[in-house]
């Protein structure tokens, strides 16, 4: 259920952000040395940079110190922070571990 749940959401999270600023990427493209000042171009907007900054980098430290525990492959989790956000990565991240969790399950 949970692994359902996670896949659904990584879909989800995966879409929403393009999709919202579809117009900006249409205009302007994917271009993240453009993104920055547009993210920090208000205080409100570069307290809200700075919070998913920090939060992206502290849940590829996670994936990665838990993942390799779990035995989980976080490259992909990672690689969807990195071009998504954490809305893609966090959710992906979470379906694999409960994906890698019930294999081992299945296993004992």
């Amino acid at each position: 259920m949970r692994q359902q749940l996670y896949l659904g959401m990584t879909i989800v999270g995966t879409l929403a952000p393009p999709i919202a600023g579809a117009t900006y990427l249409l205009e302007h493209g994917y271009n993240p040395a453009h993104l920055m000042p547009a993210i920090f171009s208000s205080p409100v907007s570069a307290m809200v940079g700075i919070n998913v900054i920090i939060g992206c980098i502290t849940l590829a430290i996670l994936m990665h110190t838990e993942g390799r525990e779990l035995g989980v492959k976080t490259w992909l989790p990672i690689l969807a922070i990195t071009v998504v956000g954490i809305s893609s990565g966090l959710p992906l991240y979470l379906y694999l571990r409960e994906r890698a969790k019930s294999t081992e399950l299945t296993q004992n």
